[in-house]
């Protein structure tokens, strides 16, 4: 079970207790906030999943990050082009199967990714590159 280290209202996460609790994915966590650098990032407290962190344009959310104990959850609804411009990239081809998969909502196709090692991060990397330079 996920352990959401982040529960409390009013301890809201800093960059000393991220790296505490998300331990060697914090390195993957920098990594991902670097790629999005030109994004907005707000911290947003809700009592299913404790403090989120939404990366938006302003407008729309990039994705989303769930601190958890030494890893993160992150989500994210990709657009229609966005999915067929996905689904034709061979660097991809790894997720082809579940960005096919991926349950349709208003905002987009949902995707979500537990990352807490290198073979996850060399999985979301990538996409999340290809995200933000689509979205740029």
């Amino acid at each position: 079970m996920e352990e959401k280290p982040f529960l409390d209202e009013n301890s809201k996460p800093t960059e000393d207790s991220l790296k505490t609790v998300l331990g060697n994915a914090f390195a993957y966590y920098e990594t991902l906030m670097d790629i999005a650098d030109s994004f907005s990032k707000d911290w947003n407290f809700f009592k299913s999943s404790g403090w989120m962190l939404k990366v938006h344009d302003r407008k729309k959310a990039l994705f989303y990050i769930v601190p958890l104990k030494n890893e993160f959850k992150i989500s994210m609804a990709i657009r229609e082009n966005e999915r067929k411009a996905f689904l034709k990239d061979d660097k991809l081809k790894m997720i082809h199967n579940m960005i096919k998969s991926a349950k349709q909502y208003r905002e987009g196709y949902a995707l979500r990714f537990n990352v807490n090692d290198d073979e996850d991060f060399e999985i979301i990397e990538p996409l999340i590159k290809k995200l933000t330079a689509i979205r740029t």
